[in-house]
């Protein structure tokens, strides 16, 4: 059984620029190499100009609905077409 552990409200995570200025909503949220990324979807350049940095609980205080994946295992993602739609898990680690 997976073991539930909660983040502190103030652990790092990353945000792009939409969910940073509240454009967009989190619509995929990623553990890649155990690092929280909440992100709008779309596609942005790696560059360190379409992200923020952020306390996790503050992401999840604009958008209650996130506390049902803060499960996600490092190397884990969750990913939804809508807010309010389910959560799609899947696993980065390569089969």
């Amino acid at each position: 059984m997976k073991k539930i552990t909660h983040p502190s409200f103030h652990q790092k995570s990353y945000v792009c620029i939409h969910v940073f200025d509240q454009s967009r909503p989190v619509l995929l949220v990623s553990r890649e190499d155990g690092d929280w990324c909440f992100l709008c979807g779309d596609l942005h350049p790696e560059s360190a100009d379409y992200y923020r940095v952020v306390g996790l609980g503050h992401v999840v205080e604009r958008d209650p609905s996130l506390n049902s994946i803060l499960d996600l295992s490092p190397n884990e993602e969750a990913e939804r077409v809508a807010v309010g739609e389910q959560w799609i898990r899947t696993n980065l680690e390569p089969q």
